[in-house]
């Protein structure tokens, strides 16, 4: 057997075009790269020599560029071993790290060749008296091969290094991109980079210390260490707006060594910037209590190859950082009253648990209706019992705020009212309970005829449509302006009505001017404003009532015949399968999917109103809801409304205004045939809605009250909803149940969709029915 060796050959030319498309983030960066480097070789020249004036100048022309500098500049050593030589710097030495510079990755021309065809580079190096000239096409890289021309010449003249670039035909940069680009790396260099002419470097980002005045509540500079790390530095903290804060730091040492550089931080910049001795670098990702954001400008960062992100190291070093700064600003802030308006300090105070902080956060007193300090709560204030009440009932708060005891009320914001309860959980202070609660019970007879039928009639729909058999009807006075409490009482239900509630009044009006509609108006009053509230005692509510539904549901399966037109594409899922794109469970579950699908028409003479079809329910109620009611949640399970003596053969139906007992909805879609008689059992139950919607499709979710099924109804509509129509929401469960039709809701975004213009318009549907038992 012969063996025989061969090269491993590399293709230059595309090998660069990869590596510094992979490495860099835009065309863009090698202008980033040769300021970075020209830069770093000011550094270094400042180091022998302090009396020049550095500079860095970008020329854009065309597909010409060109970046210069005065900086140090590098010998035919340095091109040859170093800027020639990918993987290979000149900066990895004592001197450059005194220096400061940014870069010692050794990228080299790397960069620049990922979009430019030709390179010329022209340096000088300081103190000697030659010219290195050195060029290259990236036509003709080699590695096997010499293929880059130096050459040197020997003349008098200021140190430094023009790179020339020549653009790929393809590739052009312009001033304003470049400008754009390049700011975030260069504007706080102190010394100047143009662009064309233009500067876009030399901008300050210090500015606390020209904001000291007179006016500003803290202004406080001290050292800081953390016993639990390495860190030293000097903090200043100034206060400038509705007590949120900058922060200035400087001489931060880790352990014995110094850290180059400084950092300034305020409150609601969001952002933290990492600068290498003011060059930018990349944004840090660091979680902050109080919202810091600013610059980080220290010479322990290093940025990630491709400079799109700082290396973990330096990333945790910041974070433990911040985390001492925001220590001290708390333990600053805390001692001024400007902390109960800082929002970030109150998050602070929560998510640390720092509750020793929370002196100055104030909290409403009563009866003086003021606010105070918790540095000055105790269960005794002027000689007067404190109580505290997490509740807004005016009623309660007359009892506990008078003459011989205050009430302190908790804010309906957290976490101010998170700290606020813990303090005075703390302090020992008693609470006032927030449960409404039966103030007075009237006897049969302190009621009117009216709300004596009202008691009779409730007791009857409850027995007949909810298959409560036993229950309680009682006027009372309620505290918490609460309309209705329902509770259970040895299996009896028992429901206490409030005399003031604008419901109750409406239904009595009715049972006075109207006695035949007064039925109609007892049911929707059970169906919206005590069904909620009735849910935990509904049998159907319950895990037995899901089981009854389960059983009749397989009860009413039966073998149907799917149409041709019903059928979903098998030919190509097989095909699928037969090449391997799908396995043949994938394949099942879509065959099985397609089966259910079928195609829902509907004429223009199948649009009609509700007026007209349905009229019974217009007629029977039309209260308005309490906005307090707990029944307005559009997530609550909620019975049908039932007109099972209509028939209709309306697909749409429409109202001519909106109604309360329709929650307002003007429009309504008939479910499918195959829906209404097989799966009509699901919707005489309790159910929630929700609607998601997006490209091509809608679809409708009922959960039954005991959240163990659902059934998924999904209309694929021909024509595409419009881009920025997208979106999902739970919506009041207002599903009509006619003799022959299942109607539900047609959200306002979606109307437009079933408007028929034309003859008819048809839809395809599916549905499936996902039961779930697992406890």
């Amino acid at each position: 057997m012969m063996e025989e060796k061969i090269k491993f050959q590399i293709e230059a030319e595309k090998v660069l075009k990869l590596l510094s498309n992979d490495i860099y983030d835009s065309p863009y960066a090698l202008l980033r790269e040769n300021v970075q480097n020209a830069y770093d070789a000011i550094l270094m020249r400042q180091q022998k020599d302090s009396i020049f004036e550095p500079q860095i100048t970008i020329s854009l022309n065309g597909q010409q560029i060109s970046i210069s500098d005065n900086g140090i500049g590098m010998t035919k050593e340095t091109v040859t071993n170093n800027y020639w030589k990918a993987g290979s710097s000149g900066k990895n030495n004592a001197e450059a790290r005194k220096a400061g510079v940014v870069g010692t990755f050794g990228i080299g021309a790397m960069a620049n060749f990922g979009i430019c065809k030709h390179l010329k580079v022209e340096t000088h190096f300081w103190g000697e008296n030659y010219t290195i000239i050195s060029d290259a096409d990236k036509s003709t890289l080699s590695v096997t091969e010499d293929c880059i021309s130096i050459t040197s010449k020997e003349e008098q003249r200021e140190s430094g290094t023009i790179i020339y670039a020549t653009l790929d035909d393809d590739c052009v940069l312009n001033e304003s991109s470049a400008i754009q680009y390049l700011a975030p790396y260069v504007q706080y260099l102190k010394i100047p980079v143009t662009i064309n002419g233009k500067i876009i470097s030399q901008k300050a980002y210090n500015i606390i210390a020209t904001e000291v005045t007179n006016s500003n509540i803290i202004s406080v500079s001290k050292n800081v260490s953390d016993v639990n790390t390495t860190f030293s530095m000097n903090m200043q903290i100034l206060n400038y707006t509705n007590g949120t804060v900058r922060i200035y730091i400087n001489n931060l040492s880790l352990g014995s060594n110094v850290v180059q550089g400084d950092m300034y931080l305020e409150q609601g910049k969001n952002l933290i910037y990492g600068l290498r001795n003011n060059f930018g670098l990349a944004a840090i990702p660091v979680n902050s209590n109080f919202n810091l954001g600013g610059i980080v400008n220290l010479s322990i960062l290093q940025p990630t190859a491709g400079r799109e992100a700082l290396s973990r190291e330096s990333i945790e070093f910041v974070s433990k950082i911040i985390t001492i700064i925001e220590k001290n600003i708390a333990e600053e802030l805390s001692k001024y009253e400007i902390a109960d308006s800082n929002r970030n300090f109150l998050s602070y105070i929560y998510s640390k648990g720092r509750y020793d902080l929370a002196g100055k956060i104030k909290i409403q007193i009563r009866p003086a209706n003021t606010q105070i300090t918790f540095d000055t709560v105790a269960t005794k204030i002027s000689d007067k019992d404190i109580y505290y009440y997490t509740g807004s009932d005016s009623q309660t708060i007359e009892q506990y705020a008078n003459e011989n005891s205050s009430l302190l009320i908790l804010s309906g914001e957290n976490p101010r009212r998170s700290i606020q309860q813990q303090i005075l959980f703390q302090k020992q202070i008693p609470q006032i309970p927030d449960s409404p609660s039966i103030i007075k019970e009237y006897s049969t007879s302190e009621l009117s005829s009216a709300e004596f039928a009202l008691t009779l009639r409730i007791i009857g729909t409850l027995k007949d449509d909810y298959l409560i058999g036993e229950s309680k009807v009682v006027f009372a006075d309620i505290s918490h302006q609460v309309p209705n409490i329902v509770s259970s009482n040895n299996n009896i239900v028992v429901i206490y009505l409030s005399k003031t509630s604008g419901n109750i009044l409406q239904v009595l009006k009715i049972y006075k001017e109207d006695a035949r509609l007064f039925d109609g108006f007892v049911k929707d009053f059970v169906r919206n404003h005590l069904y909620p509230k009735l849910a935990p005692f509904v049998p159907s509510s319950t895990r037995q009532g899901a089981d009854a539904l389960y059983r009749i549901l397989q009860k009413n399966k039966e073998l149907y015949t799917i149409e041709y037109e019903e059928m979903g594409d098998i030919e190509a899922l097989m095909k699928d399968y037969v090449d391997g794109k799908k396995d043949l469970k994938e394949i099942l579950k879509i065959s099985s999917n397609q089966q259910k699908a079928h195609t829902q028409i509907v004429d223009r003479n199948q649009i009609g109103t509700v007026e007209q079809e349905l009229s019974t329910i217009i007629n029977q109620s039309v209260m308005p809801k309490d906005k307090n009611d707990i029944s307005n949640d559009a997530t609550m399970a909620i019975p049908p409304i039932k007109i099972l003596s209509n028939e209709t053969s309306k697909k749409i139906l429409k109202t001519e205004s909106q109604y309360p007992q329709l929650n307002n909805f003007t429009s309504f879609l008939a479910l499918s045939d195959k829906i209404f008689s097989r799966q009509l059992d699901f919707f005489l139950e309790p159910h929630t809605t929700k609607i998601i919607w997006g490209m091509h499709k809608i679809l409708y979710i009922f959960t039954h009250a005991s959240s163990r099924i659902t059934l998924y109804y999904e209309i694929e509509l021909k024509n595409k909803l419009s881009d920025n129509q997208t979106g999902g929401k739970s919506i009041p469960t207002t599903t009509i149940i006619s003799k022959n039709r299942l109607f539900v809701p047609i959200i306002p975004e979606l109307i437009s969709h079933f408007d028929i213009q034309q003859q008819s318009l048809s839809f395809y549907v599916r549905y499936d029915l996902i039961i779930d038992f697992k406890e």
